[in-house]
């Protein structure tokens, strides 16, 4: 019965201190869109060049699932390389076009 109580005890002074903790550290850091300062154009720079380096990145490992041979049966892209392909290729086709309209 002592062990849980200890336990018990141990388990709400964690919470409060994580509670008193959250507050502070709330009022010092910036809100989600405060992340990266600058003028909205700079914004949009930087979220073009990413969704076009995550596009590329996409692209590039869904030609690499198809030209890669697919004889040894270790690999995990043995059987499932067509649907691998697939879903990166809708994956890098969702980057370029959030790259366009952003």
């Amino acid at each position: 019965m002592r062990g849980k109580l200890i336990h018990a005890g141990a388990l709400g002074l964690a919470m409060l201190l994580l509670i008193l903790v959250e507050t502070a550290l709330a009022n010092k850091f910036e809100t989600i869109g405060g992340g990266f300062s600058g003028s909205s154009g700079s914004k949009r720079e930087w979220l073009h060049k990413f969704f076009l380096v995550g596009g590329s990145i996409s692209l590039i490992a869904a030609v690499l699932s198809m030209i890669v041979p697919h004889s040894n049966p270790l690999l995990l892209n043995f059987n499932t390389w067509k649907q691998s392909a697939i879903v990166l290729f809708i994956l890098a086709a969702a980057f370029f076009l959030g790259a366009v309209l952003v």
